[in-house]
Order: structure tokens, then sequence, then C-alpha cells
């Protein structure tokens, strides 16, 4: 029996990384849900893994639930230039990790929750026997510790009195339903030389 050995960079932290071995008959769930462990991630967002080639293009979409998506489009480059694509949608619980190695050094791009995202870049590093005395999947290697989101302070922002006011006539224009511009009379698109 085998085990691959993947590395887990952070996409914006460099002294971090993990090192994480799974059978190859394991779900992306169970992949999914060792990489919450050895990272520290908390919650239950949405998270998808995404095969890629070598160059990081996304070639398929291996997502935690199924969003009644049968494909996913996705903006990729094609000789240097940004076009959209389609990319085929699976469910975690559905896909093997075997199912998607194609290749000795495997991309996948992982993405966990998308409203404040964490992202990570994933390769497979080595190809080794399992030991029967492991349980799988593990963590093998951790450096770094993933640093803390930064969140914007609203509270600070509404200290702001001009900022409040703002606020609050921005929401009585929703309320009202008046939104339109007022227009300055003596302001001109024309250029004045």
């Amino acid at each position: 029996m085998q085990a691959y050995r993947f590395r887990l960079l952070h996409e914006d932290q460099e002294d971090f990384l993990r090192d994480i071995e799974i059978k190859p008959g394991q779900s992306f769930r169970e992949f999914h849900e060792i990489i919450k462990t050895a990272v520290g991630l908390e919650g239950q967002e949405l998270a998808s893994f995404f095969v890629c080639d070598r160059t990081w293009n996304k070639q398929h979409e291996i997502t935690l639930i199924n969003m009644d998506a049968t494909d996913s489009v996705m903006d990729t480059t094609v000789d240097e230039e940004q076009i959209k694509v389609q990319i085929p949608v699976s469910v975690m619980d559905d896909v093997k990790i075997r199912d998607v190695i194609e290749d000795p050094h495997q991309r996948l791009y992982y993405q966990y929750d998308f409203l404040n995202p964490r992202s990570f870049f994933i390769e497979l590093t080595r190809i080794l026997d399992a030991d029967e005395k492991k349980i799988y999947p593990n963590c093998v290697k951790k450096e770094g510790v993933l640093s803390a989101l930064v969140t914007p302070n609203y509270e600070s922002f509404l200290d702001d009195p001009d900022e409040e006011a703002m606020i609050n006539e921005l929401n009585d224009l929703i309320k009202d339903g008046n939104m339109e511009e007022e227009v300055d009379e003596n302001f001109s698109t024309e250029p004045e030389w």
C-alpha cells in the first residue's frame, strides 16, 4: 500500500508549510479535514480544491458541497491572454485522491472560506510505502504559524462623526428609494485649457 506526501504552502506567508501524508484511496473530504486540523482553520466554512496543471491553471474544481453546478467558470491565461473557461466540478466526498493524480508532482490549489479566503498551494512531493502503524491522513511536518486574518475595524470607522453622518445620510437615501445623484450646475466635463 502506498501513501502520497503533499506539501502545503500558504499563498501569502513564506515561513509557513505543512507536509501531509494521505492514502490514494482516501477522499478529498478527508484531505480537507486534515488540512483544517494541521493549519488550525476553525469553523465550517466552504472550501474547494482545484486540480491544476504545472503552471497552476485550474482544470477541475472539487468542492465541499454540491451547489448544483455542473461546471464552474474560471479566469485563466492562455498565450498571455485572460479568457474564461468552464471546468468540471465534483464533490469532495465523491473523489478519491488517486482519481486526480496524473503527474508525479501533481499540483492542487486549496481555498478555504470564500468570504475571508485562505488560499494554499499544494504539490505532491513523494509517493512512499504506507506505514501500517500510522493512521492516515496525518501531518508529518509543520513549520510556521498561520498569521491571523486582518479584518477591518468598522467600530473605529463609526467613531468619526463625519463618517457616521455620511452613513446615516446614505441609509436614509436607500430607505426613501431616492438614490438619484444631485448634479452640480457648476461642474463641467470640458477641459479648462
